[in-house]
């Protein structure tokens, strides 16, 4: 078996030919649905998805990558190791798998973590036929999240802010306040949209094209940012005891844990795709976590994801200042490292094994 560092690409263009090159060496037949809008070398952009394994399968795992855009090397690399090195050649009797290959491909070639919209993707599946209340911590750290410059200056006050939330209402509750979701800072970070992204349109066309009719669905989202440095951790957004924990905890074991608890890494958030599957789907037979590894330090990401912000919102792209935000990005992300692209492989890859084994 080739190392994990042999699977990664190094942008969104190569990550979608290698796979769809491998899957046509393999006669797979690989579903695109192209997004309007091109990427920065004019490239084609896709939602790709592919089947391996029988139609109507009763048991179907599905691997999401790209939900957050520049976090689309982790599983992009995964899927195409899957295929590439013949993981899924023999799959158990009932079962097929399901490569949802850049859910937001505009925010994976663009090096953003967003959409063209500027939303997060993994925030979108709300009802925006309700009406929401203002995030009233939101709104107290607004200003810092999104300042009028990276000046030292500037940066330093922002940053007063956000330690003198921290102080008053503790860490927790600042994580909770910058990532939970937010849907009235169209210019800020982890906005949810004011209506459904392309991505999540086109995502719920496939996910019922490929996943109804199962008697149970296992769906690993793949994510990079939060955590230890090349570890991982199995998210569900179920509530010990509840069926769905259960399953989670009988197929990923002590990786798995819960943002209902507190016990996770992540906050609790609103509008998620794990949401949005299950209101595709039900809840009965879909077993949904968000695999999680680490990358750089929590300091070290958001600042990346502040100064990307204020480029798109206020800064130009083909400058200096731009292209360091973007490598700054990308490192905080997909660190172009082979110790941790083997660490995060070695651990996907274990992790679909094991689901593999146990579904």
């Amino acid at each position: 078996m080739r190392p994990g560092h042999h699977h990664f690409s190094p942008d969104y263009a190569t990550a979608r030919y290698r796979l769809l090159a491998a899957c046509a060496a393999r006669g797979l037949v690989v579903e695109s649905r192209v997004h309007p809008l091109r990427g920065p070398a004019a490239e084609q952009l896709a939602l790709d998805v592919v089947r391996i394994g029988p139609a109507g399968a009763p048991r179907r795992l599905a691997l999401f990558a790209g939900t957050h855009g520049v976090e689309g090397y982790f599983g992009a690399a995964l899927s195409l190791g899957l295929v590439e090195d013949g993981h899924l050649d023999h799959l158990p009797e009932g079962v097929s798998v399901h490569l949802f290959h850049a859910l937001n491909p505009w925010g994976f070639a663009w090096t953003r973590r967003v959409t063209e919209d500027n939303v997060d993707f993994n925030r979108d599946w709300i009802d925006f036929g309700e009406s929401r209340a203002r995030d009233r911590d939101y709104e107290i750290i607004a200003a810092a999240l999104l300042p009028p410059g990276l000046d030292p200056a500037t940066l330093a006050a922002a940053d007063g802010e956000l330690r003198h939330f921290a102080r008053t209402n503790g860490l927790p509750a600042l994580q909770a306040a910058v990532t939970r979701g937010q849907y009235h800072h169209g210019d800020g970070l982890y906005f949810g949209g004011y209506g459904p992204t392309w991505s999540r349109r086109r995502v719920s066309e496939a996910v019922l094209c490929q996943l109804s009719g199962a008697d149970h669905v296992v769906a690993i989202d793949c994510h990079t940012g939060l955590g230890a440095y090349g570890t991982g951790e199995a998210i569900t957004i179920a509530a010990p005891g509840s069926a769905a924990y259960g399953r989670a905890k009988a197929l990923f074991g002590a990786r798995v844990k819960s943002t209902v608890t507190g016990e996770s890494l992540s906050a609790h958030l609103m509008g998620s795709l794990d949401e949005g599957v299950a209101a595709l789907l039900g809840d009965d037979g879909l077993t949904f976590v968000a695999l999680e590894v680490g990358t750089r330090d929590g300091i070290t990401v958001l600042g990346a994801l502040r100064d990307d912000n204020f480029l798109h919102q206020q800064g130009g792209l083909d400058t200096e200042q731009g292209r360091a935000i973007k490598a700054r990005l990308k490192d905080a992300f997909a660190p172009d490292e082979a110790a941790w692209q083997d660490a995060v492989y070695a651990l996907g890859l274990e992790t679909v094994q094991g689901v593999l084994a146990g579904i």
